[in-house]
């Protein structure tokens, strides 16, 4: 996910796990390099009527600058969807015209924007989405629009245990950085002083053909020939920024709809494949949603989420616990992490990572997750590790895993981690 809660399967008598691959019989992968230096994958399978495109531009949440602006990328993405181009209609009429549906999303160091549309659309909708994004056409129109947007999904993250538990604990984990500020800020005012000249030459870097990473994934083939024929500009993509870890593991506060806490620890480089590889298990065999250790039986007062988020360097292990009796659920995951620097028998051990490579594969059936995993991976700079890719080697990796592996992994990276507890503001 990657960024994307994971878990274990205690099951009783016989089990049996039908293996799901990751791409249908027929389905094939082309990886090139467009006239513009955009990197190019694309997954076709002719039997999906919807084709998912997206692109994904290496740029930090908070700008180029010294002075960090949190949010201007995401704002920058979503002003040129909402600017007209030169037909008079902007990119997000164009698309839901086509038929199709548009989403943003932002991180630390990266923008996605991901549209899917039936596959007959999809030529039209490649030019026209490339046009806008490597044309980089900025409006003031398009950025009273794109504030609108922000301050709405600024609002609406308030009311969001796992994306305020997240942006808190990133804030404490990362003392400087990107990944310190949230990609989507709490308040949008300080956008408001950017300049549509200024905004127009974060777009014209950030947002050039040689900096992007076009995925795209389902029916229709040869969309390569759709992209955009612009000249590119410059010498190729931008280099990873990264955050800086703090030293220190003060327990911090904050405030939220509903009492709760969130934990962090920095784990493993996308670089280091099979250790984040066994975070992602770990994370599966604790929290997945309907079969982790931790979170089955839950309660439908509780939110419980865990995951390990893959990223350049460190990737970021994020528990997150709020609602009624949650300083039990706290406890519970605190014990239950420490207990995975024990290896699991192997009985237990081999059906948790059965069910976590179902899972893995299923995870990857629909085109708009298949680009979304090419686009990520690519960005995070170990393109070949994406669980969508033909070549296998996350699934290899998988089964790689043993349990003393695990536990080594485990007393690594989950040791002493940042802890936010944060206070309800309704009346209980």
């Amino acid at each position: 996910m990657s960024l994307r809660g994971l878990a274990a399967m205690c099951l009783a008598g016989t089990s049996l796990f039908f293996f799901s691959a990751p791409l249908r019989a027929g389905a094939t992968v082309e990886r090139s390099t467009t006239p513009n230096g955009a990197s190019y994958i694309e997954l076709t399978d002719d039997a999906i009527p919807t084709t998912a495109m997206e692109l994904w531009f290496r740029v930090p949440s908070i700008g180029f600058g010294t002075a960090p602006q949190p949010g201007i990328a995401r704002y920058a993405a979503t002003a040129i969807a909402a600017s007209k181009l030169g037909s008079g209609t902007s990119l997000s009429t164009r698309v839901q015209e086509l038929g199709g549906r548009l989403s943003i999303g932002a991180y630390p160091d990266a923008v996605s924007v991901a549209v899917s549309v039936p596959a007959a659309s999809a030529p039209d909708v490649m030019k026209v989405l490339t046009d806008a994004y490597f044309s980089g056409v900025v409006t003031t129109e398009g950025m009273h629009l794109a504030l609108r947007d922000l301050a709405i999904a600024s609002t609406l993250k308030r009311f969001d245990p796992e994306q305020t538990l997240h942006d808190d604990v990133f804030a404490q984990l990362f003392a400087s950085g990107p990944a310190h500020y949230p990609a989507l800020p709490d308040d949008v005012n300080p956008l408001q002083k950017v300049k549509i000249d200024d905004l127009r030459a974060f777009v014209q870097r950030g947002f050039r053909s040689s900096n992007a990473v076009i995925a795209v994934a389902g029916g229709g083939a040869n969309l390569a020939h759709s992209v955009a024929a612009i000249s590119p500009s410059g010498t190729g993509p931008e280099q990873p920024v990264g955050s800086a870890v703090t030293s220190t593991r003060t327990p911090a506060s904050g405030t939220f709809a509903e009492d709760g806490v969130g934990f962090g620890w920095s784990g493993p480089p996308i670089a280091d494949a099979r250790a984040a590889t066994a975070m992602d298990f770990i994370s599966d065999y604790l929290f997945n949603d309907d079969t982790g250790l931790v979170t089955t039986g839950a309660g439908a007062e509780l939110f419980v989420s865990g995951q390990f988020v893959t990223l350049h360097d460190p990737g970021v292990m994020i528990v997150s616990i709020s609602g009624k009796g949650y300083d039990a659920m706290e406890s519970r995951a605190l014990d239950a992490i420490q207990a995975m620097q024990r290896p699991l028998d192997a009985a237990t051990f081999a059906i948790a990572l059965a069910a976590f490579e179902y899972r893995i594969a299923g995870d990857v059936q629909t085109p708009l997750s298949q680009a979304d995993n090419f686009g990520w991976y690519a960005i995070e700079g170990n393109p070949s590790y994406a669980p969508s890719d033909a070549g296998g080697e996350y699934l290899r990796t998988a089964a790689s895993l043993d349990p003393q592996y695990v536990a080594q992994v485990a007393k690594r990276y989950l040791e002493n981690p940042v802890v936010v507890h944060v206070k309800g503001t309704q009346p209980k």
